[in-house]
C-alpha cells in the first residue's frame, strides 16, 4: 500500500525532488517483506529468500532497494541520476514479481512462455496456432501450447 500510494510524490521525482518518492517506496518494500517475514517467521523469510532458486533474485531485489536510497542522496546530474532512479524502479519492480512468481507452481515458466508469445520470440513469427486459441493462449487441457 505504501508502494503504490509513493507514487503520489512521483511528479516530484520527475521534477527534481527524489527523496519522498524514493523513500516512500523503499519503506514500502521493507514494510511488504517485514509482513510475509512476520507470517512465517524471520529465519524462515531469510531462509527462502536465499534458497538456491530465489537467491539471485533476492540479491537483485535488495541491491536495487539499497541502491535506490543511496543514488537519491548522492549529488549527480540530474538526468543521469533520473535514468539511474526509474532503472532501479523497474529492475526492483520486476524482480519483486520474479520472486513472487517463484512461489506459484510453474508461475515463472507460464510467464516466461506468455512474454516469448507476445512478443513474438517462440519461434512461430508470432502467428497465432489453432493449438493454442483457448482463454490466453492456452489450449483446452489448460498447458501453454
Amino acid at each position: 500500500m505504501i508502494t503504490f500510494m509513493s507514487f503520489k510524490f512521483f511528479v516530484q521525482l520527475i521534477e527534481g525532488y527524489p527523496i519522498p518518492f524514493a523513500i516512500n517506496y523503499s519503506a514500502g518494500n521493507l514494510l511488504a517483506m517485514s509482513a510475509s517475514g512476520f507470517l512465517c517467521g524471520p529465519k524462515r523469510q531469510f531462509r527462502n529468500m536465499f534458497d538456491e532458486k530465489r537467491r539471485t533474485v533476492s540479491i537483485v531485489y535488495l541491491s536495487c532497494l539499497c541502491s535506490t536510497l543511496v543514488i537519491v542522496f548522492i549529488p549527480i546530474y540530474w538526468p543521469a541520476k533520473l535514468t539511474i532512479l526509474i532503472t532501479l524502479l523497474i529492475t526492483q519492480c520486476s524482480a519483486n514479481i520474479w520472486y513472487s512468481l517463484s512461489y506459484v507452481p510453474y508461475g515463472r515458466r507460464t510467464a516466461l512462455n506468455l512474454m516469448k508469445r507476445y512478443l513474438g520470440l517462440n519461434g512461430n513469427g508470432g502467428s497465432g496456432s489453432a493449438e493454442g486459441s483457448g482463454f490466453m493462449g492456452l489450449g483446452s487441457s489448460g498447458e501453454l501450447s
